[in-house]
């Protein structure tokens, strides 16, 4: 599993940065407004992933005055690289150290696990061991020419490329992991969502003791989907012995890479951002498939290049395949793509899922808009006051008037407080407003650091007389302003609307280290969705009534809910997830 082109090229790339010297190659850039991850990766000619690599919390977004580590990449740097990569490994024998595995010396010594142990057949029958003497077949570690592969029915696209690019995979059927201090074996098995009873059959010695710095052997398996990881859930896994055939329609432009001569691969990877979503999700849809398959379900994949927004393709598609037989199509991203797709397709009723975009269109009855729209997060946080006896109150500031008036009219008991002349609020103002009987939120909706810093400092000082909490309908860059401490937030217990949430539970676990071991990179937001959208839609499939029942079960995935509702003849989505901030700085789900 990877995602074509792409990591093809990452392969190579982090092949390379194997051999990054000490920190004088680095740069620290500072962002100036305007700038966006993927100019900066432009003016240094290196990948945004290189940036994500050295600076993980710009995956959530960057702002003016942060500071970046770029790698410093010379002219010769990429043809010297390649031709170290092509450098001889030196030696045959080799004494295996304590600790190592066949993953890591396969990594070592630039060559495939199956080569190491069709060299050395005995680890394969009583696996590795300290002391051992291996032999290392001389080699080389070639680099791969990158070579973008078309997508179309009925090849698979991704089975061939695996075969060129994995050269390492995580050890046969399971994993060495070392005991930290304080673990327990119930906290292990929760981390890799194993069972105690199977850590227990494959590690005969933990029943003599189970202490700090033991090397011990986990189970390497596919993401397990139970009846747990759903928690609210009521869509239950029906397997079935027939086969389903899903389609998926994403903008990989590969015919616009192969007919510009002007731009390398690498260079449409650093610039096209929709193309690295697109790949990015596709990484993530490719691993719940694995993992649906490895569970017996018998779904056909079929995958389409959807080409730009502005392109016929889409009718192309469909006049030249035969869809009669297809059970549901997942995607284009764009959302006029999207309804071109429904009405070609509505003759057979297949439904049509939205993967991404929040912006909703017209309302077809084979349309599922899967990522909850503004519009419905604002109405599921007016249902959660409603829930909790809440009295809504709220303070926008003069160049919110269109928010304003939205809400208004939308929530007519929603009390507004008047602002000054020059724009503020006073204690008295907000007071006036409040219910000292009941949990009062207060929406805050501003792009005004001066503002956030006035209520908020008002809200602090009547925390004593009322019950409060400050609200803010999404969490805009304001609120990140140096000056504005965190504990305002966290004291307050700054709750909000979103469509995802944070999962650090060992089922999430599972899917990060997969995917990384696949991909050599951690999964992103999209590759995320990619896994979580694909994974809802596959289980309607098999439902008794298929995407019929879809309006009347919910699941909720990695970080995604999903509970779909007929509103005049859409289906929208309305899991979402009301968050609020903590005191020990952390974000957690509102009850």
């Amino acid at each position: 599993m990877k995602q074509i082109v792409k990591l093809i090229f990452f392969f190579v790339l982090f092949s390379i940065n194997s051999f990054a010297q000490e920190d004088k190659d680095f740069i620290k850039h500072k962002v100036v407004l305007g700038e966006n991850v993927t100019v900066i990766a432009k003016k240094y000619k290196v990948t945004i992933y290189d940036i994500y690599k050295l600076n993980p919390e710009s995956k959530n977004g960057i702002n003016e005055n942060d500071i970046l580590l770029i790698k410093a990449v010379s002219k010769g740097d990429l043809n010297s690289s390649k031709e170290n990569l092509k450098s001889k490994i030196i030696g045959e024998s080799y004494i295996v150290k304590a600790k190592e595995t066949k993953f890591g010396l396969a990594k070592k010594f630039g060559i495939s696990i199956d080569e190491l142990e069709k060299t050395n057949p005995i680890i394969v029958k009583d696996g590795l061991k300290e002391g051992q003497v291996l032999t290392i077949k001389k080699g080389t570690i070639e680099s791969i020419e990158i070579k973008p592969e078309k997508i179309e029915v009925p090849k698979k696209p991704i089975e061939e490329v695996k075969k060129e690019v994995a050269k390492t995979t995580i050890d046969g059927d399971y994993k060495q992991y070392t005991i930290k201090p304080k673990e327990t074996l119930y906290g292990i098995s929760k981390k890799f969502n194993v069972s105690q009873m199977k850590i227990m059959e494959l590690n005969p010695t933990l029943k003599d003791g189970f202490n700090e710095g033991d090397v011990i052997n986990i189970p390497n398996e596919s993401i397990e989907i139970t009846q747990n990881n759903y928690n609210k859930s009521k869509l239950i896994p029906n397997k079935s012995n027939e086969e389903k055939t899903l389609v998926l329609f994403l903008p990989f432009n590969i015919a616009k890479m192969e007919a510009d001569s002007t731009k390398t691969k690498s260079d449409f990877l650093r610039t096209d951002e929709t193309l690295n979503i697109a790949l990015d999700f596709y990484a993530g849809s490719l691993m719940a498939m694995d993992s649906l398959k490895k569970l017996g379900y018998p779904i056909h994949l079929k995958v389409f290049d959807t080409e730009s927004n502005v392109s016929n393709a889409i009718e192309k598609i469909i006049k030249q395949n035969d869809f009669s037989k297809v059970d549901a199509v997942l995607g284009p991203l764009y959302n006029n793509q999207i309804e071109q797709t429904a009405l070609l397709l509505k003759e057979y009723n297949i439904p049509v899922i939205s993967p991404l975009s929040k912006v909703t269109g017209k309302p077809y009855s084979n349309i599922y808009y899967s990522m909850p729209s503004e519009e419905i997060q604002r109405e599921m946080l007016f249902d959660f006051f409603q829930k909790n006896n809440g009295n809504a109150v709220a303070v926008f500031s003069k160049k919110r008037v269109k928010t304003r008036e939205t809400l208004t009219t939308q929530f007519p008991d929603l009390k507004v407080v008047p602002l000054t002349e020059k724009g503020g609020v006073t204690s008295e103002s907000i007071a006036a407003l409040l219910d000292p009987n009941k949990m009062n939120y207060i929406i805050m909706d501003t792009e005004s650091t001066g503002t956030i810093l006035n209520v908020t400092g008002i809200l602090s000082n009547l925390k004593s007389k009322y019950k409060l909490q400050l609200v803010v309908l999404e969490l805009y860059s304001a609120l990140d302003f140096e000056e504005i401490p965190i504990k305002r937030y966290t004291n307050l217990k700054m709750l909000f609307p979103s469509n995802t949430r944070n999962n650090t539970s060992g089922y999430y676990e599972s899917f990060k280290k997969k995917f990384k071991a696949a991909n050599n990179i951690n999964p992103s937001k999209y590759a995320t969705r990619g896994f979580d959208v694909t994974l809802d839609t596959v289980l309607r499939m098999y439902q008794e009534n298929g995407f019929e029942s879809a309006n009347d079960l919910a699941s909720e995935q990695l970080e995604s809910k999903f509970n779909y509702k007929k509103i005049e003849e859409g289906n929208y989505n309305t899991g979402i997830y009301i968050l609020q901030y903590t005191n020990d700085l952390t974000i957690e789900e509102a009850k």
